[in-house]
């Protein structure tokens, strides 16, 4: 009879705490799982929303401070084509860090808080178009949908001119809308958050290209990076089931930007007008999808109701940027936000980019904007002490 060889003892000590630690983490995303299942959170009323590239303690503090919708950026999804395999990529994300996050805030008192995750990015991948809608939203859903409220849309554009994803195919853009429309039917939020030239009110022109340049523009017309209402195609042929549009205010040399640093306009006059704009044409104007026949979609006109728009700012890091990224001091959003208000006229909330940057240059965007837009009714007792 062979001999039967044990493995040292110090291996088989370390195979047990292996087998311990997986066999807890199972449980505890088991019981996450059971706590979660078959709930779906709605998207608060008003809603400040921040974006979060990794989970730390800045994220807790955000929404002790009041931000009430995170998004977790940036997730992949994609097929291996030699062997159709699934990818599943969360790069600076930490799924299973994410999830003991959330469970602690659930015990802390913040279960109005939706958490979301994001694809795209700058110079990030554009979404797989080998896999159908209902092959994305089942492995999206499998993987994170215990975790995650739903999904936010940030596809855009490359550095690299000549970059593939600096043109939306019309396939991944009926496959963003068709995994919208899935996730939504199922409960989920969906957001997405174009850069404004990306939806741009005002603006009849098309293309699904976003290294455009505007030579007639009066204000650095050699910049190649421009988008001309790809996201408007999105939202208008499947508007029903998005909840909310984050326009960036904040892309490089924004229309925004523009409009205060080369138009002397008063920052605070800025945003009313932009409000404005959207509520005077009843969230209306026209787009000429027909400039580009690969679409096959008519002319028509493009409603975004106010219910669903959301200011999309940058925190302290675009002060380091000068002209190029717009910033918004809080007392300039405050003076516009109370106009704005007294017009019963307000937005359905504001976004910031980013979560970690909260305090440079003195900047803390969750607690000022939420003193300016009050999220939350009341806070947990508990607050404190994330």
């Amino acid at each position: 009879m062979p001999a039967v060889r044990k493995p040292p003892l110090l291996l088989c000590t370390l195979l047990w705490i292996s087998c311990w630690m997986e066999l807890t983490a199972a449980l505890s995303k088991s019981d996450f799982q059971q706590r979660r299942q078959g709930r779906r959170r709605r998207l608060p009323e008003k809603v400040l929303i921040g974006y979060a590239t990794d989970c730390n303690e800045k994220v807790a503090k955000s929404i002790a401070a009041g931000v009430n919708v995170v998004v977790w950026s940036f997730m992949e999804i994609s097929k291996e084509i030699s062997t159709g395999e699934i990818i599943i990529t969360e790069n600076s994300l930490n799924f299973d860090n994410i999830r003991q996050l959330i469970s602690k805030l659930d015990t802390e008192g913040y279960q109005d808080t939706l958490h979301l995750v994001s694809f795209g990015g700058w110079n990030g991948p554009h979404l797989d178009t080998s896999l159908t809608a209902k092959q994305w939203y089942e492995i999206w859903k499998n993987h994170v949908g215990d975790i995650f409220d739903g999904i936010d849309w940030d596809l855009e554009g490359h550095d690299n001119l000549d970059s593939p994803t600096n043109t939306f195919s019309v396939e991944c853009l009926n496959l963003m809308g068709d995994i919208s429309r899935l996730a939504n039917e199922d409960g989920y939020i969906i957001g997405m958050a174009p850069p404004q030239s990306y939806f741009d009110l005002g603006r009849s022109s098309f293309s699904r290209s976003v290294n455009l340049a505007e030579p007639d523009r009066r204000w650095h017309n050699e910049f190649h990076y421009f988008g001309s209402n790809v996201y408007a195609y999105l939202f208008s042929r499947f508007g029903a089931y998005i909840n909310f549009v984050s326009v960036q205010l904040y892309e490089s040399y924004s229309r925004a930007a523009m409009s205060v640093h080369y138009g002397k306009v008063l920052p605070g006059d800025y945003l009313k007008t932009f409000v404005n704009g959207y509520n005077e044409n009843k969230g209306q104007w026209y787009v000429d999808f027909e400039q580009d026949k690969t679409l096959q979609y008519s002319s028509r006109t493009v409603e975004l109701p106010l219910s669903k728009l959301v200011i999309g700012l940058a925190n302290g890091w675009a002060i380091n940027e000068g002209e190029k990224v717009i910033f918004f001091t809080s007392e300039q959003i405050q003076s516009a936000y109370r106009q704005l208000l007294e017009y019963g006229v307000t937005p359905r909330g504001f976004m910031f980019w980013v979560i970690g940057e909260e305090g440079n240059n003195g900047i803390e965007y969750a607690k000022e904007l939420s003193s300016i837009l009050k999220p939350r009714a009341s806070r947990p007792s508990s607050a404190s002490d994330l």
